[in-house]
């Protein structure tokens, strides 16, 4: 089923390019890094990399603020 589904994609993606827009294997490795990143979001692998990141900026915020205040005091 995913490939059928694939391959409808990919033809999609063929047929609706213009003439100047580049060259076929340029937009297929627009297709098939949409593809991946699709699959990055259903595995939950994205998801997991962007909480993590979400959580190293809430720690270095909290650093930052605890440090501004002991100059503030000092």
């Amino acid at each position: 089923m995913k490939c059928a589904m694939m391959f409808l994609v990919l033809t999609l993606v063929v047929l609706m390019a213009e003439p100047g827009e580049g060259s076929f294997w340029h937009h297929v490795g627009h297709a098939l890094n949409a593809a991946e990143r699709v699959h990055g979001m259903l595995s939950g692998e994205e998801l997991e990399a962007m909480k993590a990141q979400e959580a190293m900026k809430a720690q270095e915020a909290m650093e930052q603020r605890a440090l501004q205040q002991e100059n503030d005091f000092a």
